[in-house]
């Protein structure tokens, strides 16, 4: 239970109930100290005194082993007084800013700081209220291992920027690309995710270049929105980028890049997901007669407040992310789990079409994680750009996504996505995930319990896709003691799984995902849902 509050808010008949709760029930209570003489303060056994902490050391002296974390700017707290039933779990330079005080079955842990303010500071103060969590629960406890773990995501193959964006332009990855990034992905047992654009725009200008859509030359008509997988176009005009490429008599190949996504995916080397449906203005009749359209960049943005007319206009079955979603079923056959909006903008309607259509995550800057019929925000998984490695982005214990686009490789080589991946695997990155292996760890649940004398895991998710590679579990009792193997309830069926010990009453358990079936395609169906609800 946590108290999100401010902790002398609390009444004293509100403490009366948590320690009636407290002396029968084997609750974990987490809050900040409150001031002297205080309800919450006598319970807790730990008030919050006048005087600042300030370091950059932590030291857990809690249950279990020893663990030290170094933040890499100053931490600032409270001086805490403790009462001979309380005991300090951690210091900051020596001096206790976490508490612990046993009340009945229960704990009631008390913070010396503000935890959203701390983690702002330094990501060590995440990892350390992760393992204040599982430490200080009461019951047994499970938890998703994604320490280390590098999310990769590439923007834009599918899309025709590269060929309209004068300041944008590109050569598409030729399939001989994607099989030389496929054998890197696998020699570093990686997976990447792919933000793919279903639709390409055509500018209605055979002067500009030759269109083939599925091996014919259509009718040219400005506007017009074609399948992204059957499309060649062989620019006629040299259109000079800002990375000094000129387009004329290059073969935009989107077949052959297509055939390239699909042999990575085969090699279970990462999936599509959604990057909208053409990654431009909705109104592509009055962006193919701009006077603007091959310089101006909002013209190159889908979903944000710009569009919002356009969208509002058309009928909701036509709607980019559905449009989008169909292209994405048709050719791929597959259901994503992300969107990652064209330019990073969107609004609250998109997010509402989005939680319509099942999708788990929204991939920005920051991540936007599903909980039943909204999405919430997290500040603390970041997207930093794949060429700014740092080991501080781990601090947290909390993944990273490492996002860029197809024109990084294009422009860069094969080898620019390996020196990126290099330099992310010294700087700490030990395991190199995509966005779907993401959604389903997070869209699962654990419970660890006790059943019949037995500890089980019960590993429940709604409507969360299955594993796609092995999961770690860590688990933990608080009686120190862990068997050989725990059973384990998932999908409707039971199995035992061999448990590889830590010590200390911790262990973890590796999930196993579901045996493949080819050719079964996931349902594409939408999903009723109640009135979205949008929490930041």
């Amino acid at each position: 239970m946590v108290l999100a509050c401010d902790p002398d808010s609390l009444e004293a008949d509100l403490v009366a109930f948590l320690g009636s709760r407290l002396a029968v029930e084997p609750l974990l209570v987490l809050g900040r100290a409150a001031s002297r003489d205080s309800a919450l303060a006598g319970l807790a056994g730990a008030a919050r005194e006048p005087d600042e902490l300030v370091g950059r050391s932590l030291s857990w002296i809690g249950p279990g082993p020893a663990r030290t974390w170094h933040c890499r700017a100053a931490l600032t707290a409270s001086a805490l007084t403790l009462s001979r039933a309380a005991s300090s779990w951690t210091a900051l330079e020596g001096a206790s800013i976490v508490a612990a005080r046993p009340v009945g079955r229960g704990m009631v842990a008390t913070l010396a700081f503000h935890p959203s303010v701390a983690r702002d500071v330094d990501g060590a103060v995440t990892a350390l209220l992760k393992h204040l969590l599982i430490w200080a629960a009461q019951t047994p406890v499970a938890w998703i291992d994604l320490e280390g773990s590098l999310v990769l995501r590439m923007d834009d193959p599918g899309g025709s920027q590269n060929v309209h964006l004068r300041s944008w332009s590109y050569p598409k990855l030729r399939e001989a690309d994607w099989t030389a990034i496929a054998a890197d992905l696998k020699r570093r047992q990686a997976r990447m995710a792919l933000g793919y654009v279903g639709g390409w725009v055509d500018d209605g200008d055979p002067a500009r270049g030759v269109l083939r859509v599925g091996g014919q030359v259509p009718r040219r008509i400005p506007g017009r929105v074609y399948s992204s997988p059957r499309v060649k176009y062989s620019p006629r005009i040299e259109s000079p980028s800002r990375a000094g490429y000129r387009a004329a008599g290059a073969v935009q190949d989107y077949e052959g890049e297509f055939r390239g996504i699909q042999a990575v995916r085969r090699a279970g080397l990462g999936d599509v997901e959604l990057h909208g449906h053409t990654h431009m203005h909705p109104d592509t009749a009055s962006w193919a007669t701009a006077a603007d359209r091959f310089e101006a960049e909002s013209w190159y943005r889908e979903l944000g407040s710009p569009a919002e007319a356009a969208l509002a206009a058309r009928r909701s079955d036509h709607h980019p992310l559905v449009l989008g979603l169909g292209v994405l079923r048709k050719y791929f056959g597959v259901r994503p789990t992300t969107l990652i909006c064209p330019g990073d903008q969107w609004t609250n309607r998109v997010l509402e079409v989005a939680l319509d259509l099942a999708l788990r995550l929204v991939s920005s800057y920051y991540l936007a994680l599903r909980d039943g019929d909204r999405f919430c925000w997290t500040q603390h998984v970041c997207a930093p750009y794949l060429d700014e490695p740092n080991a501080a982005w781990f601090d947290a214990g909390l993944p990273v996504v490492g996002y860029f686009h197809d024109r990084d490789v294009a422009l860069g080589g094969i080898d620019w996505l390996g020196r990126c991946l290099d330099r992310w695997q010294s700087a700490g990155a030990r395991r190199l995930i995509d966005l779907r292996e993401l959604s389903t760890a997070v869209g699962h649940s654990f419970d660890l319990d006790l059943h019949d004398g037995a500890l089980r895991l019960t590993v429940t998710g709604d409507g969360a896709p299955p594993l796609v590679r092995p999961l770690t579990v860590g688990v933990r009792t608080p009686s120190g003691e862990i068997p050989s193997a725990i059973s384990v309830w998932m999908q409707g069926s039971r199995s035992s799984i061999g448990v590889h010990r830590l010590g200390h009453g911790v262990g973890h358990v590796t999930l196993a995902p579901p045996e493949s079936k080819p050719g079964r395609k996931e349902p594409m169906g939408r999903r009723r849902r109640a009135p979205a609800r949008l929490t930041r």
